[in-house]
């Protein structure tokens, strides 16, 4: 008879696309402002144990992080320094299946250089952002069958670049529309440890691109000292390694912040 113990001690390789960083609107920081808002949203997932490719197949405990798209979220700091640029610090956080807590996996920090000013009233800003991103993951299944007992466990590195084209309208002061076109750049490192008894082997992934491009669009609106601002991306994506084929993405967010 054969069972499996399947243990949660993990985190997906997630990064969010529809970031409370990135598409929030432009041109609305005046300097010295500080804004800080929080997200949730559909990230999408760099790597998944198939991706080192030593194993003829995924354990079926191990399945449920073959996926495209996972559950993510990200606390944003952003400071207007000056009139054309503001500085941001961002916590990158994923939900594992099981309990459904995020956990952080990454960080990152960035800028905003103001290209076309807000006019007085309302109408067009443009800003060019840019952030640099570390994340690093775990994922651990502990499976036994007959009597025998094996730890699997898949570690995941990152080290990316975003750069978004925050292009916005403002209608009113209660409400503006976004769009953000988007490029993402992305090296990974992966490694597969197997533990059976006293030994342990390896597989790895060397450093590998990841690439992808694509689209953002949100509203925003400023309800008193809250800014909600529901968005979604569309995405162009690649996995790590020789001969993947390129993902389409649909990612859903929403984020919610303040400004002092």
């Amino acid at each position: 008879m054969k069972r499996a113990l399947l243990a949660l001690c993990c985190c997906g390789c997630a990064l969010p696309v529809v970031s409370a960083g990135t598409f929030l609107p432009a041109g609305d920081l005046g300097k010295g402002d500080l804004h800080a808002s929080i997200s949730l949203e559909t990230g999408r997932v760099l790597a998944g144990p198939s991706d080192v490719r030593d194993l003829p197949q995924t354990p079926p405990e191990a399945q449920q992080y073959e996926v495209s798209t996972w559950v993510a979220s990200d606390v944003t700091v952003r400071w207007q320094a000056t009139s054309r640029l503001a500085l941001e610090g961002q916590l990158k956080l994923t939900n594992p299946v099981v309990p459904f807590t995020p956990m952080l996996v990454g960080a990152a920090i960035g800028t905003r250089v103001r290209l076309r000013e807000l006019p007085a009233g309302g109408g067009l800003a443009v800003e060019l952002g840019a952030r640099a991103v570390g994340v690093s993951a775990e994922q651990r299944i502990d499976r036994s069958a007959d009597g025998r007992s094996q730890t699997d466990i898949w570690n995941y590195r990152a080290l990316g670049l975003e750069v978004p084209l925050i292009v916005t309208y403002r209608v009113n002061p209660l409400f503006a529309v976004t769009a953000s076109p988007f490029l993402r750049a992305y090296w990974i490192r992966a490694w597969h440890d197997k533990v059976v008894g006293l030994a342990t082997s390896t597989a790895v992934l060397q450093w590998s691109p990841v690439l992808s491009a694509g689209m953002g669009a949100a509203a925003a609106f400023d309800i008193g000292p809250v800014q909600l601002s529901p968005g979604v991306a569309i995405e162009l994506a690649t996995r790590p390694g020789p001969n993947n084929a390129t993902h389409f993405l649909f990612e859903p967010g929403i984020a919610v912040g303040t400004r002092f």
